[in-house]
């Protein structure tokens, strides 16, 4: 009998590999142990079950690059084999998994190089791949097996593993460039500036008219004007030929153009990191220097300058807050620099740090101030009998005119005070340019007791024509109230246009004792108008008596008839109803329900008192309101200006702070426009992100941004009151651009909340364009599992803005897959580590989740470090065995 192998190979365990790692053995020592142990003189009979495991420690054991073989050789001098390091068995295993006819040669070149006198063979996952044998398996009396488990092979599968990362060296840059909330009159120019490559230009912006836009003095196109609240939007992107790195100017022509707001958008490919603003710039005016605007220091400032370049005839000035720091008459073209010596001794320099700050640079040439409205307005005036009486009786009352000082005493007659207050509605709602106001006044005719009358002047804005027509008043007969809100429907169904905003203010002392319709009955909504020599009439049975006779059915037809006339207005011109009880009305339950059904169907107010001080406040809330609803802008009147004004855009105010940056990666974003005139939006802040900076955009239009508050545990906090800085706002800047405050903003769900008003206590919301700007610090860095695969693919890539790209990730990739990551798919081979880390990185990068990323990057900005990782297993694996028979 043969003598069994005795080799002394340490068995290696708890491998964290494909294969079981090698002992630094060497194959030549083995191979000669062989040879010698292999004594064909002993006779000596022994078991070989030990044989087999001698085979599979051999085989994991020695080196590839060491075994003394021939064929081994020529695989390595071919390039067939690289790896000279592993075991005999990895190559094998690797040979075996990519299906390699070298699998079954190098094992059998193995067998041959021992000879340990037995059959013997060896088999992957029970497939023979190779044997030294004189009689077959299937024959055998005994059979001796050695199983080993292999991790990391399967026949058609990869033996090595790979795991890439991804991850943006740098992101396309974006840049704003603001507008104020007000830059007029006349040629606009705006510099921007950028270095690199340019990707996309883009502006945002509103205009008052029409008007031709310029690029560095290329003409591009003419674009139409644009509503005050809502931006035009204008992509340059297919002009980019017309820029060049550096400083470029885009000029906005036309004849007294202004914009209520708005930026210039560019993205570009360049080094620079992300930096907080160290200057304001000034946008260029050819015409009236006029502008409202704000500006932001992260934090206290070390220093401060003004530059100003312009030309001027008349007097310039600036206020920054609520302070002036230049106001001074030149002539001629001027370099103006106030030096930070003199800035600290005007302004508060701890003030300024961390906040929006208004500013307001113009002419004080500008003169008055003008308030526009687009509001038509029906003032109605009971001209019964009982407007002779007492304010709080029946007892006759005295005639005073409004500069009487016991006018608001209760001893006036009611007819007097009416008048008075008439003409203070007329003054209030004509302060407003573009408002018009008409009169109707009511009564029943004295010589006809069932016939109504109105008295009526037309819309005009000419106030003291009206005044002079209210001074003609003279009560007398009944009341017919339909007969006047009938009269209103049609000075607004005739004079008006749905362009314009309809108000009807009702006035009446009594209960209705005339119809606008048959009294029998009362039903339906006719009103049966008639024409009777430029008078609407209304008909029917009279309801006379004292306040007390509330009870006959004619009154309550009355009643009826006005409550209809008042939901006729409402829903045919969307004219707002307002009714006033004036003197001893409520004690009535007739006149007190008529009014207040006019109100309601009229979506109005209802107001009533026999006090005359109290109706004088209730006629001016409704005037104000009136005022506030239908108002459309406040400017000042240019007065006098006969030569143009040149404001440079080189002009700026700069500014230093002490203010340092986490280093990381930049992503700057825009969240949804919000949608209502609240205006109300939400600030979402991924957990894995630190807000680097926050700005609130605010069309005010033809308002001013006066409040902006932030919610996001349980309070609404203020960040920003315009009236900090004073009271007056029309000589105080109009931020379009508030900074949000980074302390004040939470992780998760943030509410941001923007008011404009003219004026303190004259909130209203603001444009549905409103939205937030913000700048995000991110790791954006990703990893792959370990996979079979590192190849990459074409990657169709959509961008939040719209625009899609598509890149070959890594750049060398020469193949042809594509890979999709957009709204309408997401697709890509998970196999492929390159691939699996690139879709973990948009992941990231897509910050609202709806397969579109925020950052525009390209193909330059991505790197790809891909990872060939061995000895790390995958989940499929192979049996190895060795099996000796007999």
């Amino acid at each position: 009998m043969k003598k069994r192998l005795d080799i002394k190979t340490e068995k290696i365990r708890n491998k964290k590999a494909y294969f079981f790692s090698l002992d630094a053995l060497i194959a030549l020592a083995i191979i000669v142990s062989i040879v010698l142990l292999v004594n064909p003189i002993s006779r000596r009979h022994e078991s070989k079950i030990d044989l087999q495991e001698d085979i599979i420690s051999v085989l994991s054991s020695i080196k590839i690059g060491e075994l003394d073989s021939v064929y081994a050789k020529q695989l390595i001098s071919e390039g067939k084999i690289i790896n000279l390091n592993q075991s005999i068995l990895e190559q094998i295993g690797e040979f075996y998994a990519a299906e390699s006819p070298e699998t079954n040669l190098l094992a059998q070149d193995f067998l041959n190089s021992i000879d340990i006198g037995d059959n013997s063979g060896i088999w992957f996952n029970n497939e023979l791949i190779a044997s030294k044998n004189s009689s077959p398996i299937e024959n055998a009396s005994r059979i001796w097996t050695s199983r080993q488990i292999i991790s990391g092979i399967e026949k058609g599968e990869n033996v090595k593993g790979y795991s890439a990362r991804a991850f943006l060296s740098r992101a396309s840059r974006i840049k704003y460039f603001y507008f104020g909330g007000y830059v007029g009159d006349g040629n606009i120019t705006s510099a921007m500036s950028y270095s690199g490559v340019l990707k996309s230009v883009e502006i945002e912006a509103t205009f008052n008219k029409d008007f031709d836009l310029y690029v560095n003095d290329n003409l591009i196109n003419h674009y139409a004007s644009s509503d005050v609240l809502t931006p035009i939007k204008i992509n340059l992107t297919s002009y980019i030929s017309y820029f060049n790195p550096g400083t470029n100017y885009l000029g906005f022509r036309a004849n007294n153009l202004y914009t209520a707001g708005g930026f210039i958008k560019i993205v570009y490919d360049d080094s620079d990191p992300f930096s907080l603003p160290t200057r304001h710039s000034f946008p260029g005016i050819e015409g009236v220097i006029n502008i409202y605007d704000s500006f932001y220091i992260p934090s206290t400032p070390d220093s401060m300058e003004v530059f100003l370049h312009y030309k001027s005839d008349y007097n310039l000035f600036l206020k920054i807050g609520s302070s002036f720091v230049l106001n001074e008459l030149n002539h001629g073209e001027i370099t103006k620099t106030i030096p930070d010596s003199e800035l600290r001794s005007l302004l508060d320099y701890q003030s300024l740090g961390g906040k929006t700050i208004p500013v307001r640079l113009g002419l004080s040439e500008l003169g008055e101030i003008v308030r526009r409205g687009n509001a038509d307005v029906v003032l109605i005036t009971d001209l019964s009998g009982s407007m002779n009486f007492r304010m709080n009786s029946d007892n006759s009352g005295t005639s005073r005119n409004c500069s009487n000082p016991n006018l608001y005493d209760s001893s006036t007659s009611r007819i007097s005070l009416a008048k008075c207050l008439d003409k203070q509605v007329v003054d209030i709602i004509l302060n407003a340019s573009g408002n018009r106001l008409a009169l109707s006044a009511f009564y029943g005719d004295e010589n006809e007791p069932y016939k109504g009358r109105v008295y009526e002047e037309a819309l005009t804005q000419n106030s003291d024509y009206l005044k002079s027509r209210i001074n003609l008043y003279q009560p007398q007969g009944g009341t017919c109230i339909c007969c006047s809100i009938n009269d209103a429907y049609k000075i607004l169904n005739t004079q008006s246009n749905s362009s314009r905003i309809k108000f009807i203010i009702v006035m009446s002392d009594g209960i209705p004792t005339h119809t606008c319709q048959a009294a029998s009955g009362c039903e339906g909504t006719r009103t049966g108008l008639q024409s009777d020599e430029g008078l609407w009439l209304g008909w029917g049975a009279g309801c006379y008596g004292g306040l007390d006779d509330c009870n006959v059915n004619d009154c309550e037809c009355a009643s009826q008839n006005a409550n209809w006339s008042s939901c006729r207005a409402y829903n045919n011109l969307n004219a707002t109803v307002y009714s006033i009880g004036f003197g001893p009305v409520s004690t009535c339950w007739m006149a007190n329900k008529t009014l207040r059904a006019i109100a309601q169907c009229g979506h109005g107010k209802y107001y009533t008192s026999d006090n005359a001080t109290i109706l004088q406040e209730f006629y001016s809330q409704i005037s104000q309101e009136i005022l506030h609803l239908s108002y459309i802008e406040q400017i000042s009147e240019i007065i006098g200006l006969l030569n143009k004004t040149i404001l440079y855009p080189d002009s700026y105010i700069s500014f230093s702070y002490n203010k340092t940056l986490p280093y990381g990666l930049a992503i700057t974003l825009e969240t949804d426009e919000f949608g209502n005139t609240i205006s109300q939006g939400a600030l979402d802040i991924p957990s894995d992100s630190e807000v680097l900076e926050a700005n609130a955009i605010s069309y005010s239009g033809p308002r001013w941004t006066d409040n902006v508050s932030i919610y996001n545990s349980t309070l609404w906090k203020q960040i920003f009151n315009l009236q900090d800085y004073g009271s007056d706002y029309i000589v105080l800047g109009d931020p379009y651009v508030i900074n949000i405050p980074i302390e004040n903003i939470a992780k998760g769900s943030n509410l941001v909340k923007i008011s404009t008003s003219i004026g303190p206590g004259n909130y209203s919301g603001g444009s549905p364009s409103d939205k937030i700007i913000y700048s995000l610090l991110k790791e954006v860095a990703s990893y792959s599992p370990i996979v079979s695969r590192a190849q990459g693919c074409i990657w169709n890539i959509e961008f939040e803005d719209g625009t899609t790209s598509q890149m070959r990730l890594p750049e060398t990739y020469t193949g042809n897959d594509e890979c999709y990551y957009t709204n309408a798919v997401v697709s890509y081979d998970p196999n492929d580590a390159i691939n699996s880390a690139i879709y973990n990185l948009f992941l990231i990068l897509d910050l609202n989740k709806n397969n579109k990323i925020e950052t525009k990057f390209s193909e330059q900005n991505l790197v790809i470090d891909s990872i060939e990782i061995s000895g790390i297993p995958f989940t499929w694996s192979s049996e190895v065995q060795a099996r000796v028979w007999r």
